[in-house]
């Protein structure tokens, strides 16, 4: 009997450890529409503030205005930033330490690349590089001081990946890459403020890897299997190492390469998606999480690695939408910006976790839309076999249950002693 009791209390404490492990599938995705004034919402960029707030810049079509929305807790608050000229697209986002929105964008009627930020009291903007068609596919990180740093493609009649940074007292531009180099950039900055750039060659359909080692610009070709390398995005772990998803032409494939600070690793997520804008973003561990447009069917998708396997969901599936998606992460929850091509809406996203009640068996609920689901069982002294999931799936009523098995066990025990 003590030995059956002693199986059945680590049975009991192994269930509510995986209880208490709640996955990104344990919760509600919330979705709405930010602005729907016109044709809204393409190349929409994402950031949250300090309180976890979601700001958006994004390209309004109908008017040719480069737009922000930002949350206040309340309500959305939405600004247009520039309406001289036509903006066009490639916005990218990023708030300083004061929660204070710098953009980088393109002008489309200069083609120029342009740089705006709001000082907290107005907003100020500046034209960077006019040498040429530039600014396409900007991607922007604000360093340690604020100071902007932009990774962006320089077409006709250059066709080079190009990086620009201010200094604290000037801009300076310089060329990293060339040979049709350089569309679909993304970039980020490493601890030393040194960036790394991500994006495609145009030429010979491969993605490639550009880092600043603090003396001179090191270029890798990451994959080279086929046409792969558009859409990527590009971010650093806790060691600097480089994770990167991007898409496949041939096979319509969502792809994903990381660094592990010996060699390169290649994975494919998801297939059959026809047309696949990427967002990449990395959890406290580390781990990856994207957010991508599954163009075969129109859907808005997520795809995150919870440290043993990919978990695939589809968050948005009315009309057509995804395109232009953008994402962050808040503790580990997911918030997507992203394009409704039906109604030319700019919508939101975002993951809200359910709370654990240790005393409501119900009080976790998993999320219907993940397609994968890892599972072990175990054998209990009962001879009971007992499923534990370690995607954080409910255990709460098995916690319960052998409470109850305990408890009786034990009054038995104490009659059997009274008699």
């Amino acid at each position: 009997m003590k030995k059956q009791i002693t199986i059945l209390i680590l049975a009991l404490v192994t269930g509510v450890i995986f209880c208490g492990a709640v996955s990104a599938a344990d919760g509600t995705w919330n979705t709405e529409t930010v602005d729907s004034t016109g044709n809204v919402g393409v190349d929409t960029s994402l950031a949250l503030d300090s309180n976890n707030n979601p700001h958006i810049s994004y390209y309004d079509e109908t008017n040719g205005d480069l737009k922000y929305a930002s949350y206040d807790g309340t309500q959305w608050n939405i600004e247009t930033v520039d309406n001289t000229g036509n903006p066009d697209y490639y916005t990218s986002l990023a708030l300083d330490n004061n929660n204070n929105p710098h953009i980088s964008y393109m002008d489309g009627t200069n083609r120029d690349l342009k740089y705006a930020y709001n000082d907290g009291t107005q907003w100020n903007i500046e034209t960077i590089d006019t040498a040429g068609a530039v600014g396409w596919f900007s991607s922007l990180s604000l360093d340690t001081s604020n100071n902007p740093h932009i990774s962006y493609y320089a077409g006709d009649p250059y066709n080079d990946l190009k990086y620009a940074y201010w200094d604290g007292t000037q801009w300076n531009i310089e060329t990293v890459d060339s040979g049709n180099a350089g569309p679909y950039t993304s970039l980020a900055l490493d601890n030393n403020n040194n960036p790394h750039i991500s994006y495609y060659n145009w030429d010979i359909g491969d993605l490639k890897y550009a880092y600043y080692d603090g003396t001179q610009w090191n270029i890798e070709t990451i994959d080279s299997a086929g046409s792969v390398g558009r859409y990527t995005s590009l971010a650093l772990d806790s060691t600097n190492n480089p994770h990167i998803s991007y898409f496949e032409d041939i096979n319509h494939d969502l792809k994903y390469a990381y660094y592990d600070g010996t060699q390169w690793n290649i994975e494919t997520i998801d297939s059959d998606l026809d047309w696949l804008p990427t967002s990449l973003a990395l959890d406290s561990n580390n781990n990856p999480h994207i957010s991508y447009t599954d163009g075969t069917n129109g859907d808005l998708k997520y795809a995150y690695y919870d440290g043993t396997l990919w978990n695939i969901e589809t968050i948005d599936s009315a009309g057509s939408v995804g395109r232009y998606t953008s994402l962050a992460l808040d503790n580990n929850n997911p918030h997507i910006s992203y394009y409704d091509s039906t109604n030319r809406d700019l919508k939101y996203a975002s993951f809200v976790p359910t709370p654990i009640n240790p005393n409501d068996p119900n009080s976790v609920s998993s999320s219907s839309n993940g397609s994968q689901v890892n599972a072990a069982t175990t054998t209990t002294a009962l001879g009971n076999t007992v499923g534990m999931q370690t995607t954080g799936a409910p255990l709460a009523p098995l916690a319960i249950a052998v409470l109850s098995v305990l408890g009786g066990l034990f009054a038995t025990r104490k009659k059997t002693i009274s008699n």
